[in-house]
């Protein structure tokens, strides 16, 4: 019965997302979800509040032996976030909250459920989710900053300019995190770790 929920979801989801595409803004949004807003009003969008949780169990739950210092979002810093699974509105995996807003978001095409919405999303500059390392670099150029996250099985591809990291697997572009463009005392600061 719980898979043929899920596959009368998937399905709704995909007819719903026909002719819909969601836009990543980079440095600015998903979709309707825009850095600067409120819990509230990401309750309002996504229809679904999550669980606020705080820095430090970002740190103890989804980083574990990783060094914090060596991640984005912590280098740019937030109060708490929340992680949305079995989200099939938009394709978001983490939004992170700084002065009771939001400061960050991350997207993802991970787990399989989120194919449909991924498949329909694409950023502002064109790059569509499974996009390869050569795709990636012919509409974004050069990274400033290129990691291997052997632990996560991810290469991430920074441009801190335009407020957007693309991380990849097995080449394939499959998850970005969202964020303003930072100082560059912070940007220094945080390529000094690798």
């Amino acid at each position: 019965m719980r898979h043929l929920t899920l596959s009368i979801l998937l399905f709704l989801t995909s007819i719903v997302l026909q002719g819909q595409e969601i836009v990543i803004v980079e440095g600015s949004a998903v979709g309707p979800l825009k850095l600067g807003q409120s819990f509230e009003e990401v309750v309002n969008i996504l229809g679904f509040n999550g669980d606020l949780k705080t820095y430090d169990d970002y740190i103890a739950e989804e980083l574990f032996f990783e060094d914090p210092e060596n991640q984005l979002e912590c280098a740019i810093g937030f109060d708490y976030f929340v992680k949305y699974e079995h989200l099939l509105t938009l394709p978001i995996a983490y939004i992170y909250f700084k002065d009771n807003v939001i400061n960050q978001v991350k997207v993802s095409s991970f787990p399989a459920y989120y194919f449909s919405i991924a498949r329909a999303t694409k950023t502002r500059q064109g790059l569509d989710f499974w996009a390869t390392s050569s795709q990636l670099e012919k509409v974004y150029g050069t990274p400033d900053l290129k990691v291997n996250y052997d632990s996560f099985i991810l290469n991430a591809y920074f441009y801190f300019d335009m407020g957007i990291t693309i991380n990849l697997r097995e080449n394939y572009y499959r998850t970005a995190h969202i964020y303003q463009k930072q100082s560059q005392e912070l940007i220094n600061s945080f390529k000094n770790q690798f």
